[in-house]
C-alpha cells in the first residue's frame, strides 16, 4: 500500500472512531435527558375499590356518577380476576403487581399457601405502598377499608395511616366520613379506599337482585361524596382517581370461573388521562398496580408482572 493510501486509510479510521464516539455520547445524553424529564403523571392517586362489583351490573345499574366518570376518563368492563375469584388474591395482586404463582396468596388467609418467591424486609409482598416508602419516604399514604382482611395484603408498616371500619352494615356512612376527613386533612399522595357493601349485598341477596342494585346506587352516591372531598382538599386538578373491583358474583357466591365472577370494571380519570377512551387492551388485576406505579413514577421490582394501561395523554 502506498504512503498516500496509508494516510487516507488512517484518517478515515480516525474519523470513523471519532464519529462513533460522538454518536454514542449523543445517544447516552438523549437517554439521560429523557429519564430526567420523565415525571409523575399526577401528584395524587386515590383508588376506590368496590368489593364484589361485577361488570354485569353496568348493564342495568342506575349509577349516574360512575357513568360520568367513565366519560371523563378511560375504562374497561373486561378486567379479569386472577384465580380463584375471591377477594384476598385479587386485592393483593392489584397492590403488588404479581400473580399468585409468585406470591402464594391463593385465598383469604392472612398467610401465603406456599413460600413466596420474594418478600420485603417486612416479610410481605412489595406493594405500591412499599415502593412509595422506599422511593418517596416523605409521601403521605393511607388506607381506609371496610373488610379487615384487606390490611393483610397492603403492608401497613409502609403507610402513614390506616383505619378499618368495623360493622360497616351498621355504620354505612363511616367509610365516606373517615375517607373524606383523611383526604381533606392529609392530602395523601396515595390512598386506597375499600368499600364492602356490594359484596355483602351479593352474598345476602344474590347477583342482579333489586337489593344488589339498590346498594350499588347508594355506593355511587358515596363515591361522589369522596370525590367532592378530593375537590374540597384542593388536590383534584392534580389527581388521578381509579375505581376498581376484585370479583363479581354467581348467585350468592363467587370463587369460580364464570364471566359473572371474573369480569370486573376498571375506571380511571383525572390529570393526564385520556377522556372517553374504552380500553381495548387485555387487563388483569396486577396491571392496576403497574398503572398506579406509572402515574407516580415508581420504579417497579423484577418480581412484578403487571403492565400499565395505555390510558395516558
Amino acid at each position: 500500500m502506498s504512503i498516500r493510501l496509508k494516510i487516507i486509510s488512517a484518517l478515515f479510521h480516525k474519523t470513523y472512531i471519532t464519529m462513533r464516539k460522538v454518536i454514542i455520547s449523543l445517544l447516552v445524553l438523549l437517554a439521560t435527558c429523557t429519564a430526567c424529564t420523565e415525571k409523575e403523571v399526577a401528584k395524587h392517586v386515590i383508588i376506590i375499590g368496590l368489593d364484589g362489583w361485577g361488570s354485569y351490573s353496568m348493564e342495568e345499574a342506575k349509577v349516574p356518577f360512575i357513568r360520568q366518570c367513565m366519560k371523563e376518563g378511560s375504562y374497561t368492563l373486561y378486567k379479569r380476576t386472577i384465580r380463584p375469584s375471591v377477594s384476598g388474591p385479587n386485592w393483593a395482586a392489584q397492590m403488588n403487581g404479581t400473580p399468585l404463582e409468585s406470591t402464594g396468596i391463593t385465598n383469604n388467609d392472612p398467610t401465603p399457601s406456599f413460600k413466596p418467591l420474594f418478600l420485603t424486609e417486612h416479610n410481605a409482598q412489595p406493594t405500591f405502598f412499599h415502593l412509595m416508602r422506599q422511593q418517596y419516604p416523605k409521601a403521605e399514604t393511607g388506607i381506609i377499608c371496610e373488610w379487615g382482611d384487606f390490611l393483610n395484603y397492603a403492608d401497613t408498616l409502609c403507610v402513614n395511616y390506616f383505619k378499618r371500619i368495623f360493622e360497616p352494615s351498621k355504620n354505612p356512612e363511616s367509610i365516606v366520613l373517615e375517607s373524606s376527613k383523611y383526604i381533606k386533612e392529609k392530602k395523601p399522595v396515595l390512598c386506597f379506599i375499600h368499600i364492602d357493601a356490594m359484596d355483602h349485598a351479593g352474598h345476602s341477596f344474590g347477583r342482579g337482585t333489586p337489593e344488589y342494585y339498590q346498594t350499588f346506587e347508594h355506593v355511587d352516591g358515596q363515591i361522589k361524596q369522596i370525590v367532592d372531598a378530593i375537590k374540597e382538599a384542593g388536590i383534584y386538578d392534580d389527581s388521578v382517581i381509579i375505581l376498581t373491583s376484585d370479583h363479581g358474583h354467581e348467585g350468592k357466591s363467587h370463587g369460580g370461573d364464570s364471566l359473572n365472577e371474573i369480569e370486573t370494571p376498571f375506571v380511571i380519570w383525572g390529570k393526564g388521562i385520556q377522556k372517553g377512551k374504552i380500553i381495548d387492551e387485555t387487563m388483569i388485576q396486577y396491571d392496576v398496580a403497574a398503572t398506579v406505579a406509572r402515574i407516580l413514577h415508581l420504579e417497579t421490582p423484577q418480581s412484578w408482572r403487571g403492565v400499565p394501561m395505555n390510558v395516558f395523554k
